[in-house]
C-alpha cells in the first residue's frame, strides 16, 4: 500500500477518519521509509512551531503595528449581497492579505530562519525522535508493538539482526512492568530497536537501543515534552529508557540496567 505525503501529514495533523488512520497506522509498522519520512515531517512540524512561537514573542516592529494601524477597510458597496456570502468578507481578506504580506516581509527581512541564540537550526538528535515515535505509539492500544510478546525470541535475533548490535530483552516484571513486544524504530536515520513494556495501569515505558561508535558515559536525564528520558551507553549501542514524566522509578530501572550490561 502507497501513502502519500499528504495523507501521512493529514494523519500527523489528526484529521483522517478512523479508517484511514488506522491504514496509515499499519503502513508505518511494516514500512521503514514510510516511518522515516513520518520521522522528516515531524521534525519540521516542531522547527516550524518553535520558530513562529518564537516569532510571536518577538515586539511588532514599529513601520508593521503603524501599517496596520493605519490601513482602511475598502468600503462595502451598499448592494444586497450574494446568498452565500457574508458581509464585509472581501475587506476581512483584503486586511488579513495586507498584514500577511506585511509580516512576511518583516520575517523575511530578518534573515533565515534562526531559533534564539541565533544559531541555525540543527539537526534532531535520536533521542528527539524517539520522544516523536513515543508520542504517537504510546498511545496506541491494538497496534502498540509491531511483534507480540509471545515472539519473543524472534524478537531478539530480528532487532540484533536490524540494528547491528545486541538486543536482549530484560525481566522487569519485578519492577512492575511487563513486556509487550518490541518494534523497529528509525531515529537519526539508523535502525533502533525498541523493546515495549506497560505496567498495571497500562503506562507504556520503551527501551531503545541505537548502535554506536562513542557510547554516552554515565546516565544522562532530559525531560521531552510530557515525557523522561533516561539515555546511557555500553559497547557499541546506546540506550533510552523513557516513560511518562515524573515517573518516580524510571531512573533506578535505568540504573539497573546499566549495571546488568
Amino acid at each position: 500500500m502507497t501513502i502519500s505525503t499528504e495523507k501521512l501529514s493529514a494523519f500527523l495533523d489528526g484529521e483522517l477518519s478512523p479508517q484511514d488512520m488506522l491504514e496509515v497506522e499499519s503502513a508505518l509498522e511494516k514500512d521503514t521509509a514510510l516511518q522515516a519520512e513520518f520521522v522528516s515531517l515531524m521534525q519540521a512540524n516542531d522547527a516550524l512551531t518553535k520558530y513562529f512561537d518564537q516569532q510571536l514573542s518577538d515586539p511588532v516592529p514599529l513601520d508593521l503595528a503603524k501599517a496596520i494601524e493605519d490601513f482602511a477597510p475598502p468600503a462595502v458597496a451598499n448592494t444586497p449581497a450574494a446568498p452565500t456570502s457574508r458581509p464585509g468578507l472581501s475587506s476581512l481578506i483584503a486586511a488579513i492579505a495586507l498584514v500577511i504580506g506585511l509580516a512576511g516581509g518583516y520575517f523575511l527581512a530578518k534573515g533565515p530562519i534562526q531559533p534564539i541564540g541565533g544559531t541555525q537550526i540543527s539537526a534532531r538528535g535520536w533521542l528527539d525522535d524517539i520522544a516523536s515515535y513515543h508520542r504517537v505509539y504510546a498511545t496506541q492500544k491494538r497496534h502498540l508493538v509491531e511483534v507480540p510478546a509471545s515472539d519473543a525470541a524472534h524478537i531478539e535475533t530480528w532487532l540484533t539482526a536490524s540494528v547491528g548490535t545486541q538486543v536482549r530483552i530484560p525481566d522487569l516484571t519485578a519492577r512492575g512492568l511487563t513486556f509487550a513486544g518490541g518494534r523497529l524504530l528509525v531515529a537519526a536515520e539508523k535502525p533502533v530497536a525498541q523493546l515495549i513494556y506497560t505496567d498495571e495501569n497500562g503506562a507504556v515505558v520503551a527501551l531503545c537501543s541505537i548502535r554506536t561508535s562513542d557510547p554516552i558515559e554515565g546516565l544522562k536525564i532530559r525531560r521531552s515534552g510530557e515525557f523522561d528520558m533516561v539515555s546511557w551507553g555500553f559497547g557499541t549501542a546506546n540506550y533510552v529508557l523513557i516513560g511518562e514524566k515524573d515517573r518516580e522509578d524510571l531512573a533506578q530501572i535505568a540504573q539497573s540496567l546499566a549495571d546488568e550490561a
